[in-house]
């Protein structure tokens, strides 16, 4: 009789250890099911296509090895593009966390305007980012263009700047544009970041005699630490991938100088019909993103 409860009583315990390991997982299967289908189907199918030689018309696929990595490679393109990208999304990253953490803290305030500016950050996200860049076109354009009117009106300038003719002006002007629309995100989530920042921690240190720029560096970065790697790697994953804007702005020209890899394969898919050289490209992009989401990763976990 002993032995049978004791039998029961191990049985029961060990369904309630598995619950209470496995569940959670079971719980989450459809999630990463979802997340599979989503993500992991479309990722498997651009490294494997960048292994084939596609035919356009047909559809047809002939498994051609690293032939398609290779001479990605080896193209005259490949490294000044992939320079470009990197140049591209280092000043728009930048752009976009320091303008936007600078407006978070203005609109953490207690300033008049605060709750007007937060209004009007919202207004670009709410805009689509196509119709966005067809407006920017308009406005800088270098003939009709109403900056250069109204600066022309101003007195400071004499004559028309080419925003978008000029290589080294145009990968500024699409830099702005692409931190323009990014602005509102940057500034929301660092604001939702310094609003949970306990206010006794700055009543505290300002009673202890710490000044403004203490307080700040003392108190407001390292608790918003956490937040502002989560917003760089957002950021500098979407600011990578890039494309609507820059599209629509200046397609890559002039001279190539906003040609990044995201135009070069789109080229290379829909106007050169390289379906191989295309996925061979977007696979490298793949790899560069995964690399760079490994790294925040590693400072996760080093900061936990």
């Amino acid at each position: 009789m002993r032995h049978s409860l004791k039998s029961q009583n191990k049985v029961s315990s060990n369904r309630a250890d598995f619950k209470k390991r496995f569940q959670p997982y079971i719980l989450l299967l459809p999630l990463f099911i979802v997340v599979a289908l989503l993500f992991g189907y479309p990722i498997y199918r651009i490294i494997s296509g960048s292994f084939f030689k596609i035919a356009i018309i047909n559809g047809e696929m002939n498994f051609v090895g690293l032939e398609n990595f290779k001479k990605v490679f080896s193209a005259k393109f490949f490294l000044p593009t992939l320079s470009l990208t990197f140049r591209y999304a280092v000043v728009t990253v930048f752009l976009k966390l320091s303008l936007g953490f600078i407006m978070a803290l203005f609109m953490n305030s207690d300033m008049y305007f605060s709750k007007f500016l937060k209004f009007m950050s919202l207004l670009p996200w709410a805009m689509q980012q196509v119709a966005v860049a067809v407006i920017w076109k308009w406005i800088l354009d270098g003939n009709y263009g109403y900056l250069n009117f109204y600066l022309q009106k101003l007195g400071l300038i004499h004559e028309n700047i080419s925003f978008l003719s000029n290589p080294g002006m145009a990968f500024f002007a699409a830099s702005f544009v692409d931190t323009w629309l990014g602005l509102p995100m940057v500034s929301m989530i660092f604001m939702a970041g310094l609003s949970n920042i306990n206010s006794s921690l700055y009543e505290s240190a300002k009673i202890d005699g710490a000044g403004v720029i203490s307080r700040f560096f003392h108190i407001t970065c390292p608790c918003i630490k956490r937040v502002f790697l989560v917003t760089l790697t957002l950021v500098g994953i979407w600011t990578f991938n890039s494309f609507n804007v820059i599209f629509v702005l200046t397609g890559g020209g002039p001279m190539r100088s906003t040609e990044t890899l995201m135009l070069k394969i789109y080229e290379q898919a829909f106007s050169k019909f390289n379906l191989g050289a295309a996925y061979a490209l977007s696979s490298v992009v793949v790899i560069i993103l995964f690399i760079f989401t490994m790294l925040y990763y590693k400072l996760e976990v080093e900061e936990d």
